[in-house]
């Protein structure tokens, strides 16, 4: 069964505490790059479905929504640095627990302006 997006999102968040999201949210926002002045930054969330290594390493990372990524130069490049971010040395490994590997290894990670800046 295959599941939809929005409850891989919501899984993310049952998998770690809010503290370890938050820990998550604010290394990736050291490295996301959401054009300033970019029409309508605020809608430009991207969500990417990630397949990380044991050290915390991504080792696949997908667009969710690529029908948008197709059409929209803005989400495009908003998708593009969000797939960037998670391969910045910065970044990298992922602030993510280790003790709940098997939780996270495969998990959708939501980049969205209005949270992360």
């Amino acid at each position: 069964k295959t599941e939809s997006p929005q409850s891989q999102i919501a899984q993310l968040a049952s998998q770690i505490s809010a503290s370890e999201e938050d820990a998550l949210r604010r290394q990736l926002a050291q490295c996301w790059n959401v054009m300033a002045g970019a029409k309508f930054a605020e809608e430009l969330v991207v969500e990417v479905r990630v397949t990380v290594s044991p050290n915390r390493v991504v080792q696949e990372a997908t667009i969710l929504d690529q029908a948008r990524y197709n059409l929209d130069s803005h989400f495009r490049a908003a998708a593009d640095s969000a797939l960037r971010a998670l391969r910045n040395p910065k970044c990298t490994p992922l602030e993510l627990p280790p003790e709940k590997y098997e939780q996270w290894k495969t998990t959708v990670i939501r980049f969205d302006p209005r949270a992360m800046l």
